[in-house]
């Protein structure tokens, strides 16, 4: 068994003033705090340590129940005899179809000191996207949670068992088990039948611990914000020795209580924060809101006191937002045994990071994939937070070079070995130069890595001109508190036009059910906040020329977000036809015969046949918001 981390590592240290820059390369003078080990020597040695303290938490029955590491690992080790049992090896895999919950934490744990391959599945996905990774993956044994979920459900050749979570009518099971050679059993039985064929705790325990920390142990699909998803494959080391550095700079104890609404699937819930927690001896309780229900998260909030946060912007604008229309909650959530909170997926707005300096609660922001476990840069606990998009310094063990075509390159023991049956983007990702390729443009800074964007997102106006449309994007959302979304485009036009997607949550919380008060605000904050950015932008090609408001929420579902609530640029465009269609030239569905000369020309008098609302100019047949004052003052004179 390893050894724990030693007490040094305990003590949070800057990593800022750690860092060392060699020309285009940045690395961390701090070395990670303990020895290599697998996920199943965490479980030994966090069972030694905190027996009877709470892993975690979920509520059942209306409060909070907790599980100790005792009771957890006795859970782990007899499903860990059933698998084992129904063919689970190492080499196999076991797929889980299921939203957080805490029979996933055994599963998982116990497919991991097998030496097997632990595939966790996004519950919100199609199913007919569930059915084809499920395809591709082709596992011993599939979990799923039950009820509707069992319609994604794919049994393949390899399949010996289906286990099913929750209680479930045998007459939902046997269409997909007719034909097979597949056996069904519930979660709580598939527990007895291996506690009764386990070899006892401390067997198994010493057995999990002495699993090779460079087996792969879990496959994770990545977001897809362009593309098709890509299964990542991550080892015992890739995923721990994020948390070995993170004992350096960091000091995560077994008094720290996290709020978990992050999906598992992913590898900032499921690797991230998950593992900093558990790694640690802290306790997890899983938030059932699923970052959707506020009334829940809030409630959930008031009855855990998070002492370590970990989201995504829109939620912590939702917490900002709430206490402004609230100021009675404001102790409840911004009580003074919040030590830190964690952003990550998307900029920050200034004003939300400010209200929690006011507080005195430090905002750390990080960058990564899913192929770095995730984490590869931090911002520093004991620094204040920078300027938006600032993402820090290369954690311990981490190297980060900038190439010349600005992509952001990683070496360390957080990268992947490759991804899942996909040699050629394995190739294209890790060519054999000793670093990860990852896609992301970047450059270093006095306040470390600042992220540019995605490589993939870079485009050339019809002009020949190239646009970087993030940085437009995160500079408009930063200036108004109404967009909770939006997306720049013009690749190959001859202007940049916006769709906007407002943020719901903070026009309810504003203006109540006045809806025509509401829109009639927001569509001219919105307007004077383009018009805004048109006169400080010097450079007059990526200007704004027209936007459009479009009312429907991004989902999930409708596979327009990532389950971290990344935009999946891509699908969305392809959605927004219509909008874009009415933007760019005169369609069938618009009579704006002159809207595409008065926001390519600029023409001072000209007015939309249709008639215009003079107050916002936007034309009432095709809903488009025309900038026929695009150019500032001294240009149109």
């Amino acid at each position: 068994m390893t050894s724990e981390p030693s007490d040094t590592g305990r003590r949070a240290m800057s990593h800022a003033l750690a860092a060392e820059r060699d020309g285009d390369t940045i690395r961390s003078q701090l070395a990670p705090v303990g020895e290599r080990e697998s996920v199943g020597g965490l479980l030994a040695r966090n069972v030694a340590r905190f027996a009877a303290h709470a892993v975690y938490s979920e509520r059942r029955d209306g409060a909070f129940r907790a599980v100790s590491w005792e009771q957890f690992g006795r859970n782990v080790g007899s499903f860990a005899a059933f698998l084992s049992a129904a063919g689970v090896e190492r080499g196999t895999r076991v797929a889980i179809v299921s939203p957080n919950r805490g029979e996933m934490l055994v599963a998982e744990f116990a497919t991991m000191s097998l030496g097997a391959m632990y595939v966790p599945i996004f519950a919100g996905y199609p199913a007919e996207q569930v059915r084809g990774l499920l395809a591709h993956v082709n596992p011993t044994v599939v979990i799923v949670a039950g009820g509707e979920l069992l319609d994604g459900i794919q049994l393949t050749e390899a399949t010996r068992v289906l286990v099913t979570l929750s209680n479930v009518d045998e007459a939902a099971v046997a269409p997909l088990l007719r034909g097979t050679h597949v056996s069904h059993t519930e979660f709580s039985v598939a527990l007895a039948q291996g506690a009764g064929n386990g070899a006892g705790m401390a067997g198994f325990l010493d057995v999990a611990a002495r699993v090779d920390p460079a087996e792969p142990c879990l496959l994770n699909f990545t977001s897809g914000t362009s593309g098709a998803l890509k299964g990542v494959v991550l080892t015992h080391d890739n995923i721990l020795s994020q948390q070995r550095a993170l004992s350096a700079i960091w000091s995560v104890n077994r008094d720290d209580r996290f709020l978990s609404y992050l999906p598992w699937h992913h590898s900032f819930g499921g690797i991230f924060e998950k593992y900093t927690a558990l790694y640690n001896g802290a306790t997890l309780h899983i938030d059932d809101s699923r970052g959707k229900d506020f009334g829940a998260l809030r409630r959930n909030w008031a009855e855990v006191r998070p002492t370590i946060y970990f989201s995504v912007p829109h939620v912590y604008q939702q917490l900002v937002v709430h206490v402004q229309s609230r100021p009675e909650d404001d102790a409840t959530i911004f009580h003074p045994g919040l030590r830190f909170v964690f952003t990550a997926a998307a900029a920050l707005p200034g004003t939300v990071s400010a209200f929690f300096a006011a507080r005195r609660i430090p905002v750390l922001e990080g960058w990564g994939l899913t192929e770095t476990a995730p984490c590869c840069a931090l911002t520093d606990l004991h620094e204040p937070r920078s300027v938006p998009g600032m993402v820090g310094y290369p954690i311990p063990g981490v190297t980060i070079r900038i190439a010349p075509d600005g992509e952001i390159l990683v070496r360390g023991p957080n990268v992947m070995p490759g991804y899942y049956r996909n040699p050629e983007a394995t190739e294209q990702a890790l060519p054999g130069d000793g670093w990860f390729h990852t896609g992301d443009l970047g450059e270093f800074t006095g306040a470390g890595l600042k992220l540019v964007a995605r490589k993939d997102r870079v485009f050339k106006m019809l002009n020949a001109e190239k646009v970087v449309p993030t940085e437009i994007e995160n500079r408009l959302a930063a200036m108004n508190s109404y967009i909770r979304h939006v997306i720049v485009t013009g690749e190959g036009r001859g202007f940049l036009a916006a769709l906007i997607f407002p943020d719901y949550f903070r026009i309810t919380e504003q203006f109540g059910a006045d809806l025509q008060t509401a829109d009639r605000v927001v569509k001219e904050s919105l307007r004077d906040t383009l018009l805004a950015f048109n006169r400080e932008h010097v450079v007059k090609y990526e200007r704004i020329h027209a936007f459009t408001v479009i009312s429907k929420e991004l989902s999930l579902e409708d596979e327009e977000l990532t389950p971290s609530m990344k935009v999946r640029v891509r699908n969305v465009l392809e959605r927004s036809g219509d909008y874009l269609e009415a933007v760019y030239t005169a369609g069938e569905h618009c009579d704006c015969r002159f809207l595409r000369k008065v926001m390519r020309l600029y023409l001072d008098d000209r007015r939309c046949p249709a008639g215009l609302d003079r107050t916002l100019d936007q034309c009432h047949l095709c809903g488009s918001f025309v900038f026929d004052d695009a150019r500032t003052p001294d240009e149109r004179t």
